[in-house]
């Protein structure tokens, strides 16, 4: 009778992988930052072969987590950056949207490697980065867009001081230019009535309605499910829980304040009474066609995910037969900000309304001054 199998012990580094149910969890230990913390990291997969291949990925990077990057070509840095630390997101919160990492990716590839890629990063200067700014804001970027590459550049060094392998990150100081916020775009009563009346006849008019009356952000309406629709209760209501991507995916939202309950207007639930008994029919006609696995308030006639793309569409062309001449997708949120301040609700109450993080956003971008003609009746009389 042979004897019992004797389990062999895995090499230390080489890294671990269980079992779990139907999946498997891959484990590695990389070592120890600087401060003496062991490095380690979990991820589960569906199979055994993606658990490996996790594995060797995560060894394949990790020799730079610790060694200082001052003498590291700055394009060697920002791709390892963005392959291996950016998706992680700051610490403590959770994994950086597939969109974000997106940005990034423009801005490094695009921007950042072409122009300062091969300096070293810890020979970067504070008169190179405003060089840098100067002469994109020459070439015709906006402010806000060389800002924002700018931040990125600062995201990515932010990391590498985080883990004393780098001593001081200039972009912290360098490479910004004062942006003024561009005034905020809105529509008049009367314009936005007249959109909604061109867009009447649209498929994706139940879209545009919610969007216009409660500035929520398209891929929050996107992602709205039934489930966080209440038609019923009074006043009707919806809940904020997810938002449909440019991939197709459902995501949570960036922030905790963008999770919100607002209440809708009684047409708004009408129209999307309306619009659940359609989809209904269009369930039935298609059967086993019908693809609504998400459980999506707005779809395709076959129960596909809509396109933001498409809705954009919809509301151009609806803008142009109204006559409007300005304005997008995103006019519709100023417009909701624009209207509360008129009618006197309190601005904390607006940045709840529309899940602003804070509500200098609410108030510097969002919400236009309109008329200041009661503003001399509101003055005391002093008399002559």
């Amino acid at each position: 009778m042979g004897g019992r199998r004797q389990r062999v012990r895995a090499r230390r580094g080489s890294g671990s992988i269980h079992r779990r149910g139907d999946r498997y969890l891959a484990q590695v230990s990389l070592g120890v930052d600087a401060a003496g913390r062991r490095i380690r990291r979990a991820k589960t997969v569906d199979t055994r072969e993606q658990a490996q291949a996790w594995i060797a990925e995560q060894q394949a990077g990790s020799g730079r987590l610790t060694a200082p990057v001052v003498n590291d070509r700055l394009d060697d840095y920002l791709r390892w950056w963005l392959a291996f630390e950016a998706p992680k997101g700051k610490p403590g919160r959770r994994p950086l949207a597939r969109t974000t990492l997106a940005g990034y990716r423009v801005d490094i590839e695009r921007h950042l490697i072409p122009a300062l890629g091969h300096r070293k990063t810890g020979q970067l200067t504070i008169g190179e980065l405003d060089v840098f700014a100067s002469r994109k804001l020459a070439a015709g970027y906006a402010p806000a867009t060389v800002n924002r590459i700018r931040e990125t550049l600062r995201s990515a060094l932010n990391s590498a001081v985080r883990q004393d392998r780098l001593t001081r990150n200039v972009a912290r100081y360098g490479g910004g230019v004062a942006a003024t916020p561009p005034p905020v775009d809105w529509f008049t009563d009367h314009e936005l009535a007249l959109i909604l009346k061109a867009a009447r006849d649209q498929h994706f008019y139940p879209v545009l309605l919610l969007l216009a009356h409660t500035g929520l952000r398209v891929g929050e309406a996107c992602g709205l499910r039934w489930r966080d629709l209440h038609l019923t209760t009074d006043p009707p209501r919806l809940s904020v829980v997810w938002q449909l991507d440019r991939w197709g995916d459902l995501v949570r939202p960036k922030t905790g304040a963008s999770r919100r309950s607002i209440p809708l207007r009684p047409e708004v639930a009408t129209e999307l009474e309306r619009w659940r008994q359609a989809q209904k029919r269009w369930a039935d006609k298609h059967a086993e066609n019908w693809n609504n696995t998400l459980d999506l308030v707005f779809t395709t006639r076959t129960g596909r995910p809509i396109s933001q793309r498409n809705i954009s569409r919809a509301f151009h062309r609806a803008r142009d037969a109204a006559g409007v001449d300005h304005g997008s997708l995103k006019t519709f949120r100023s417009t909701v900000a624009t209207q509360l301040a008129d009618r006197g609700l309190h601005p904390c109450k607006t940045q709840a309304f529309l899940g602003h993080a804070h509500v200098a956003t609410t108030m510097t971008y969002y919400t236009a001054v309109t008329e200041l003609d009661e503003a001399a009746a509101l003055l005391p009389d002093l008399g002559a």
